[in-house]
């Protein structure tokens, strides 16, 4: 994360001051990628036969707490999805967020209490 932002902060002064650096698309975009994959995490996985696919995104939240991550978890079969917000950590966001959704699922009758 905070290699992501220093990256940023990098290129946003370093831009200005250099008439070097070309402001291509191309440039923009391959930035835009490294920060995002610095901040956000997505994927799937497989738990009793189910595929879930989870996101974790971060966001500025104030002054005190300048940063933190939501989650989202979402059954690709059902279609239902859960949210987690405000954790320190992605893996916080996207764990606390799948748990919700195995909770709601097993209470739905969807998925046995197996787990």
């Amino acid at each position: 994360m905070r290699a992501g932002l220093l990256l940023a902060l990098i290129i946003t002064i370093a831009v200005p001051m250099s008439s070097a650096i070309t402001l291509s698309p191309e440039l923009i975009t391959m930035v835009g990628s490294l920060i995002n994959s610095a901040v956000n995490e997505e994927g799937q996985v497989t738990i009793a036969g189910r595929v879930i696919s989870y996101k974790a995104k971060g966001r500025v939240h104030s002054l005190k707490e300048p940063w933190v991550y939501d989650g989202t978890a979402w059954d690709i079969s059902s279609g239902i999805s859960e949210k987690a917000k405000h954790y320190k950590s992605k893996h916080g966001a996207i764990k606390n967020a799948m748990l919700q959704l195995l909770g709601r699922l097993k209470k739905e009758g969807i998925m046995k209490d197996e787990l």
